[in-house]
């Protein structure tokens, strides 16, 4: 073999594992990440949250409760809720409370509370890092990873996931999860349109830094009955966090 071509052979497969090293210690970093999410996935948070659904809007406050559902539902549309308004709502919650399962209304499906870990729905097997880029008007480390959501758990294949990290300290940013191409989740629906969008953002208590949820977004269209169009776009704002299980919070610590 010619000297100049061997030597050009070896500088390319050298470049090529510098790549591939460099990338394995970008997944290494997301990986690191998706652990703090994980570690503190059995700490309590309460919180505000803001609800959008386009036609009208919705404050309600959550905090966890070993006998109860814990939501509380302070206004809609900006007005304080009747007496009749607030019986409905939480005979609604104690109901999805009971049976453990979320309403089948579009619009008020949601985690009854934070405390779900994030990082369930992403698969780490799967993370590959893209580069950086700006999502949400910030500059982040980009991955592509394959999501696990359970409504949508026998169709992991049709969605694509994305997780974001700072650049400078590593830490979770956000998430999104988008649709690939269309699919049936249920007989007679068809979902051709889904987008998901979860931007974190740092609470320290007693030492210890938690992300949490600042603003989720969630976009859905598709068909149902072959002929009925839905189409449903819900933005969620979370604020007035506080931690409530101190002994977890100590266990994170110590990790």
């Amino acid at each position: 073999m010619n000297l100049k071509v061997a030597t050009v052979i070896s500088a390319g497969l050298l470049l090529s594992a510098a790549s591939v090293m460099a990338s394995d210690a970008q997944v290494d970093k997301a990986k690191s990440a998706i652990q703090k999410l994980k570690r503190q996935s059995a700490v309590e948070f309460a919180y505000q949250r803001h609800s959008d659904f386009g036609e009208r809007t919705m404050r309600e406050r959550y905090r966890p409760l070993p006998d109860s559902h814990g939501w509380t539902l302070l206004s809609e549309n900006d007005e304080k809720p009747s007496a009749q308004r607030l019986t409905e709502y939480q005979q609604m919650k104690y109901d999805e409370w009971q049976s453990g399962q979320q309403t089948q209304d579009t619009e008020d499906q949601d985690q009854q509370s934070i405390k779900l870990s994030l990082s369930d729905m992403i698969q780490a097997d799967t993370l590959v890092y893209v580069g950086e880029q700006e999502w949400r008007q910030q500059q982040v480390l980009a991955y592509t990873f394959t999501p696990y959501l359970d409504k949508f758990s026998e169709h992991d294949d049709k969605l694509q996931g994305n997780l974001y990290l700072s650049p400078n300290s590593h830490s979770p940013a956000g998430l999104s999860i988008t649709l690939k191409e269309s699919f049936s989740p249920a007989m007679s629906v068809t979902l051709e349109n889904f987008e998901m969008q979860i931007e974190l953002m740092p609470i320290t208590d007693k030492g210890t830094t938690f992300y949490v949820p600042k603003q989720t977004e969630e976009k859905m269209a598709g068909s149902y009955l072959y002929f009925k169009d839905f189409s449903n776009h819900t933005i969620r704002e979370y604020t007035d966090y506080s931690v409530l299980d101190t002994a977890s919070v100590s266990r994170v610590s110590a990790n």
